[in-house]
């Protein structure tokens, strides 16, 4: 973070890792500002779902549904995308799939970018604020579009 931010996109990728103690440094200090207040951490509709999905699948520690939510609910900050939001993840998930498919890198060549990490770019090119994540088709594809990952 070369600069002082105050509002960044979470994405699912680096919540789990945090929670499994296999995120970054640089990612775990961000995620400790957003702990303690003092930068705002969004997340989006397909942010929660996947959270949500993780947890049902054993691979969260929440207890239960209402457990997920508190931690939800008492971190970050929820931001409803527009259809706006909906059209530019569209065009972006084309656009991603392109870039990885031409890169150079034979594993992300096989890879497509998901329909939440099409979201979580559209928003944050919208909103223009950085995106916490380690998810590799994302991070490559942003970069490439422009949007700083924090990682």
């Amino acid at each position: 973070m070369d600069e002082e931010i105050d509002t960044v996109i979470v994405d699912t990728y680096a919540i789990m890792a945090d929670l499994t103690e296999q995120a970054t440094q640089k990612a775990v200090k961000t995620l400790e500002k957003i702990r303690t207040g003092n930068i705002r951490g969004i997340l989006h509709y397909h942010i929660i779902y996947e959270l949500s999905y993780h947890w049902r699948k054993g691979r969260l520690p929440f207890t239960d549904e209402e457990e997920l939510l508190d931690f939800i609910n008492t971190y970050f900050t929820y931001k409803d995308i527009g259809i706006e939001t909906a059209l530019e993840a569209s065009k972006i998930k084309v656009v991603g799939d392109n870039l990885l498919a031409s890169s150079d890198d034979p594993y992300l060549k096989k890879r497509r970018l998901s329909i939440a990490d099409a979201t979580t770019i559209a928003l944050a090119k919208q909103v223009e604020i950085p995106i916490v994540t380690g998810d590799i088709d994302l991070s490559y594809v942003a970069k490439k579009l422009g949007v700083e990952i924090i990682w």
